[in-house]
């Protein structure tokens, strides 16, 4: 009589902002069927070494075993993955201490990557190898935590797949998520290649897909102009976070030449004095990358007009919009997150004066709502 046994193998938590609505995108349904490779490739790692006279495992090693989503829990976003096995009798699959036994071994060689010990005694480089997938697609914000999420020191995050990346690439490279944005200065129709000059001056070069090539082409033809286009994709980097190539795009559009990103981006390329040799502080990368970030996300750019964007002596920013018979200017400190806004009615001589602070979403709702009414 054959019968079904199951066994917990990974309750991953993924963290991050994307997660706080117990959603699971499907850009990372990958890391599920990697989890699953990896399990059973180490999985028959552990089977050769605890039998030193076979070359390889036996051809029906898998047979009557099966890795399954059972659920997605809440907590974040808890994707639930279990181990069925046919059973004999009252017995399970002969091979079952092999599947268990793996998620152990990956989930010690992660937290031993997260604590910046040595791991490589841990898994054989076929297995490290998948984490050049799993978790490719996670942001900055974003880690994978195995076991209690408060806890837990078992963390999957850049950094720790990076070092477990780098231990098993020859090139010392590894796959993330890219965004940039920048002016495109080559095209290969045959090859399906590109490239992409950066804001900084460098020049990047990338795989596109057929559903990119009307805003690429379109972007070249209008690079005198000094076209900019936004790519979000995976990239390889090397070990010092460095982009080295575009391996593949999951979005390209053309941009708004006040696109605020990009002009951010822009102004963090100037130097010490830049004002008048002796005035002008840098504007900090790290903070204008968040405020880039912040109004990409919130303010609502598909039915409002976009602001000039200008630098301040003091290496903060200032937003300007004339709209209709409004002047708005709204400073922002990029220290504090806080953002001065001033708007005049230059009919009836009408003043806004207030104090926003930009890492709440009631702020940016504000924002959004003085722009709309002066808009319409």
């Amino acid at each position: 009589m054959s019968d079904k046994h199951k066994i917990e193998l990974y309750s991953p938590c993924y963290d991050g902002d994307r997660f706080k609505e117990h959603r699971f995108p499907l850009d990372l349904v990958g890391d599920l069927l990697m989890l699953r490779n990896m399990t059973i490739e180490m999985a028959k790692a552990i089977y050769l070494k605890k039998n030193p006279g076979r070359q390889r495992v036996p051809k029906n090693f898998t047979n009557g075993i099966s890795i399954e989503l059972e659920s997605i829990e809440p907590g974040s976003t808890i994707p639930k993955l279990v181990l069925i096995t046919a059973m004999s009798g009252l017995f399970p699959h002969t091979n079952t201490e092999f599947f268990t036994e793996a998620p152990e071994r990956i989930k010690s060689a992660i937290e031993a990557a997260h604590l910046g010990h040595d791991f490589k005694d841990i898994l054989p480089n076929s297995v490290l190898n998948h984490f050049n997938q799993l978790g490719s697609n996670l942001k900055d914000d974003e880690r994978i935590v195995f076991g209690d999420k408060t806890n837990s020191k078992i963390i999957l995050d850049k950094e720790s797949r990076k070092r477990l990346v780098l231990a098993a690439s020859k090139s010392k490279e590894y796959n993330g998520p890219c965004e940039l944005r920048g002016i495109i200065t080559a095209l290969d129709k045959e090859r399906r290649t590109f490239e992409i000059q950066t804001i900084n001056g460098s020049k990047i070069k990338g795989e596109y897909q057929l559903e990119n090539l009307e805003v690429l082409q379109t972007a070249l033809v209008e690079m005198e102009n000094g076209k900019k286009v936004f790519v979000k994709g995976i990239g390889t980097f090397n070990a010092f976070d460095k982009l080295m190539r575009i391996d593949s795009i999951e979005d390209a559009m053309s941009l708004d030449p006040l696109d605020v990103p990009a002009r951010l981006e822009e102004l963090t390329q100037l130097p010490q004095g830049w004002l008048d040799g002796e005035q002008g502080e840098p504007i900090d990368m790290k903070e204008a990358n968040w405020l880039g970030e912040k109004f990409d996300q919130y303010f609502d750019s598909e039915n409002l007009p976009l602001p000039a964007t200008f630098p301040t002596a003091e290496g903060n920013i200032q937003f300007e919009w004339s709209i209709n018979s409004h002047e708005i200017a709204i400073a922002v400190d990029l220290n504090s997150k806080q953002a001065d806004l001033y708007a005049l009615n230059t009919v009836n001589q009408h003043e806004i004066a207030e104090t926003l602070d930009l890492n709440t979403d009631k702020a940016w709702a504000r924002l959004n709502h003085l722009i709309k009414e002066m808009h319409e």
